[in-house]
């Protein structure tokens, strides 16, 4: 922070502890005063000077203004992507028509003067989704004039900014909202907008909140019209959500499924054990969807990545079922499989990385070698020990795909870190800390 933003925010102070003290809201220019504050008023605003005219002595040089806003308080609105900013926007400029000798007004060196009585700079919100006139959304506060000409103000404003609707990564995502000022007829040979840094007001602003700002970033451009160039600044904030509720909500459940669905393979298929627990799996994912779509928000061209995740979650589900309903007819056959059956379900038996992954028994960790005894007679019985190798065989090479598609949709699709879209942060705080040291 270099010298001239540090005497800003230190005058910005001071400016604001004037709020509470009681000064004359109109200068009675016919009537004889007696003390330097009044004497020093009369002089500097019952004379020639003219509020509606720009503070030069030469027309052809233009006022320079400088703009720090302050975020003081905000909320977001998801229903409207939109940021509700309570904002303190300090102004700084030079009025040439407001200068006097301290000398000649027992060392008086800065008075405080109501915003109507001088020359205020026509700054205004062109993104805003409400309370377009600033005139509205700002408190009519008085200014510190110094000796100098330099004119401080902190008008109080409520800011509605439109913000760019992006849930890719709820509930860890990041919202990025946009304001820009500027004047509506005064071009850059007029009133020339200068900005520094754009700061949070403390740091008890950004706490104890659901979203916290994480940047506050400043640039500025100039369009031309009519051979004419008009400033506009240009305020970019950046929105995390930090909601243990929603984090703990959504993933909580999120891991129960991918556990349920996966322990499912290793029941038997025909047991009414898997039937009842793939039951509970398809009401945990009705009841799920419907606690998604109370919680998720409905705005905005991106679909959330837990949707996509969930939307996969339920195809698995469903093929499960299907496999079930499947399996369990095929371990009720009794008549002879077909030959390529017979030889799938016999090398894979056989072979004993196959017997190991593929073909072990359901809900065992003691490993058995099995294979097809050689037929002894009893060929009914051989045909539906076949029958149940391919189930269980169909079975393990399920449990390998869903665990292949659970980690890779997890991957994709589930957060797990915030995620910087919009490049480097920069933030500014204003503590009473800071300001003690200038």
């Amino acid at each position: 922070m270099n010298i001239f933003s540090a005497k800003f925010i230190a005058y910005t102070v001071l400016i604001i502890s004037t709020y509470h003290i009681q000064f004359a809201e109109s200068v009675d220019c016919f009537k004889k005063t007696y003390h330097d504050e009044g004497r020093l008023k009369k002089f500097l605003l019952c004379g020639s000077y003219d509020a509606n005219q720009r503070p030069v002595k030469d027309m052809k040089f233009a006022v320079n203004v400088s703009i720090v806003p302050m975020l003081m308080g905000y909320e977001y609105d998801e229903s409207t992507n939109s940021l509700n900013a309570n904002m303190l926007i300090a102004m700084q400029w030079i009025d040439e028509n407001l200068k006097w000798d301290p000398k000649d007004y027992n060392n008086q060196s800065s008075i405080a003067i109501n915003s109507e009585q001088i020359w205020n700079p026509d700054f205004q919100l062109y993104s805003s989704t409400a309370k377009f006139d600033t005139k509205q959304s700002c408190t009519n506060l008085r200014c510190l004039v110094k000796s100098d000409g330099t004119v401080i103000a902190v008008p109080s404003c409520d800011f509605s900014a439109r913000c760019e609707a992006d849930y890719t990564d709820w509930p860890l995502d990041t919202q990025s909202c946009r304001m820009l000022f500027g004047a509506w007829m005064e071009h850059a040979g007029e009133v020339d907008y200068q900005t520094r840094f754009a700061c949070l007001g403390s740091e008890q602003s950004n706490m104890h909140t659901q979203w916290r700002v994480v940047s506050a970033k400043n640039s500025k451009k100039e369009a031309t019209f009519n051979n004419a160039t008009y400033p506009t600044l240009i305020y970019d904030y950046i929105l995390e959500r930090h909601s243990g509720f929603h984090l703990a909500g959504m993933l909580t459940p999120i891991l129960l499924l991918i556990v349920m669905n996966l322990f499912l393979t290793w029941l038997k298929t025909d047991s009414i054990e898997r039937k009842l627990l793939l039951a509970v799996s398809i009401i945990c994912h009705f009841y799920f969807m419907v606690f998604i779509q109370w919680a998720v928000p409905k705005n905005g061209d991106t679909v959330p990545g837990i949707l996509l995740f969930y939307r996969s979650s339920v195809i698995i589900t469903a093929i499960l079922l299907i496999h079930t309903l499947i399996g369990t007819a095929i371990k009720g056959l009794q008549g002879s499989p077909p030959a390529l059956v017979t030889l799938v379900a016999g090398s894979v038996i056989q072979n004993k990385i196959g017997e190991l992954v593929l073909a072990r028994d359901y809900m065992t960790v003691e490993y058995k070698k099995s294979k097809i005894a050689q037929p002894d007679g009893n060929e009914h019985a051989e045909n539906q020990k076949t029958w149940k190798s391919l189930s269980r065989i169909m079975d393990r090479i399920l449990f390998l795909v869903f665990l292949a598609l659970y980690a890779v949709s997890f991957i994709i699709y589930i957060p797990l870190k915030y995620t910087s879209r919009f490049g480097a942060y920069e933030l500014h705080i204003l503590s009473y800390k800071d300001i003690n040291q200038f």
